[in-house]
């Protein structure tokens, strides 16, 4: 019994990353994005980018979304990683996406992602770290799917 004070304080201190049963973690990556003409193969662009995005992790689902998008995707668990394998065949787009996160954050973040359609193929490679995002942040910034 003298333990469930400790308990307790423990639960109450848990930090916010898992509010209203989500996982909520916030990436910061530096990535190389280059796009090539098709057919030519002329490079239309190769810069290199710096960008922050929030996550929005459902365990019980296996899914997960991003800030900017209300689109959910499916998940893995691995280990102590969380893994995005999303591969996308559309009229006039194909696509590879390709995230690793930490299941408890902070932690490496990498993407290595490709889009395909009839005039451009591009490819997003990066690394970062990712670290706990309060629900209030998501609250402000996301895009609202409805859920």
């Amino acid at each position: 019994m003298k333990y469930l004070p400790l308990l307790g304080a423990l639960l109450l201190s848990a930090p916010p990353v898992f509010a209203d049963d989500f996982l909520h973690i916030v990436c910061r990556v530096e990535a190389t994005n280059k796009r090539t003409a098709m057919p030519s193969g002329k490079v239309i662009a190769d810069k290199v980018v710096v960008d922050t995005v929030m996550f929005k992790v459902d365990l019980t689902d296996n899914k997960m979304r991003n800030h900017r998008g209300a689109e959910w995707s499916d998940i893995r668990v691995k280990g102590q990683s969380i893994i995005q394998d999303t591969k996308i065949n559309r009229e006039g787009l194909n696509a590879h996406i390709r995230a690793l996160m930490p299941l408890s954050p902070p932690g490496p973040f990498s993407i290595d992602n490709w889009f395909k359609n009839a005039t451009e193929y591009q490819v997003i490679k990066g690394e970062g770290q990712c670290r706990p995002a309060d629900l209030s942040i998501w609250e402000k910034i996301a895009v609202d799917p409805g859920g």
